[in-house]
């Protein structure tokens, strides 16, 4: 029976499949032990921001807080080591990524 911790740090990853999140976790720039990295997952950041922006918000701001928010979540439940440099620039290109996704889809869409 999982504790509620193994619940809460599951929800960090949307309680995802091991296979997908396998598949999440490749490397697309840096590897595991790199300070600075990009994987897969930084494309689903890049896809949330296009979804919220299509779906919830087209405010810039709102996005911001709604995506601030989250990365505060994984801080909390420990999936996030946000006092090493990697962890906090995991929340910086995290960020950067979804801002992304919502600029593109008001450029390319709107």
């Amino acid at each position: 029976m999982p504790t509620l911790e193994d619940i809460l740090y599951r929800s960090g990853d949307v309680f995802l499949p091991k296979q997908v999140r396998t598949f999440l976790e490749t490397y697309l720039i840096g590897n595991p032990t790199s300070t600075f990295y990009v994987s897969v997952w930084s494309l689903v950041h890049m896809l949330s921001g296009v979804l919220i922006a299509q779906f919830v918000t087209s405010s810039y701001k709102t996005g911001f807080w709604m995506h601030t928010a989250w990365e505060y979540w994984q801080i909390f439940i420990g999936m996030t080591k946000y006092k090493t440099l990697r962890g906090a620039l995991d929340v910086v290109t995290d960020t950067v990524f979804f801002m992304g996704g919502m600029l593109l889809f008001s450029r390319v869409y709107r």
